[in-house]
């Protein structure tokens, strides 16, 4: 990550793959907001913070290695992965 160009083109990579993520695993659309890159000495990772496209009220989280595209970690409502 040496500057914004690339970070942009990380975080757009990233989240297209969150995108793909929740529609395949949970067939939810969502929009991602914003995002965080987590220090490098704690890995390649990123957060990325969003919502429900129907329902901004829901919100959803992905943590994807953006280097690999692998999801570490994903947060979203209960009640919608049943």
């Amino acid at each position: 990550m040496s500057d914004a160009r690339e970070d942009a083109q990380i975080v757009n990579k990233a989240m297209e793959a969150g995108k793909t993520y929740f529609k395949e695993k949970y067939d939810l659309k969502v929009e991602f907001t914003r995002h965080k890159f987590n220090p490098p000495d704690l890995g390649t990772d990123v957060g990325l913070y969003g919502h429900l496209t129907e329902d901004k009220g829901t919100e959803v989280f992905l943590l994807i290695n953006y280097e690999t595209l692998e999801v570490v970690t994903a947060a979203v409502p209960e009640e919608l992965t049943q």
